[in-house]
């Protein structure tokens, strides 16, 4: 990557995907871009609303945009034949309640450190979506569900099975 191009990213603020899994929350109408190092391709599953793609400008980037409310897991495939996933969660911001907004941000903070679960509000509630590897993870996901209660919060994270 050149100068040039590695300087627009950061302008761009566009994210470095370094793990295997990453969950984020795309406000409806916008765009994500982030950095891939060793970019091949970029490959979605399922959801109508959230569409992907390699940046035609900028090297080893990829956008990801939200035109409505949905999920949808995109693949990025390196040449190294590793891949990232990626979930994103479109959010619809124009019927969003207030209160589910502020719950969300409440939860995002709780959710910090664990960059593979996202939480967006969604069917009038905050849903948390992603993946989680380990059994303490999955405790702080089911924490916060219980800490709410499932009117408010509901989970769609599901445990990642660790092939040895």
């Amino acid at each position: 990557m050149t100068v040039t191009g590695l300087a627009v990213l950061v302008l761009l603020g566009a994210e470095t995907l370094s793990g295997e899994y990453r969950a984020v929350t795309i406000e409806v109408g916008s765009r994500r871009q982030f950095q891939v190092p060793k970019l091949e391709t970029i490959t979605g599953s399922s959801g109508r609303c959230l569409e992907e793609g390699m940046d035609g400008e900028l090297p080893d980037a990829i956008w990801i945009e939200a035109s409505c409310s949905g999920v949808r897991t995109s693949l990025v495939w390196k040449k190294d034949g590793s891949r990232v996933h990626v979930m994103a969660c479109g959010e619809e911001i124009e019927n969003r309640p207030p209160n589910l907004f502020k719950l969300r941000q409440k939860l995002e903070k709780d959710l910090k450190a664990m960059k593979s679960v996202t939480a967006c509000v969604r069917n009038g509630r905050v849903e948390l979506w992603g993946w989680y590897k380990t059994e303490a993870e999955g405790a702080i996901v089911t924490a916060i569900v219980k800490k709410h209660g499932l009117e408010e919060v509901r989970s769609f994270v599901e445990k990642l099975e660790v092939q040895d």
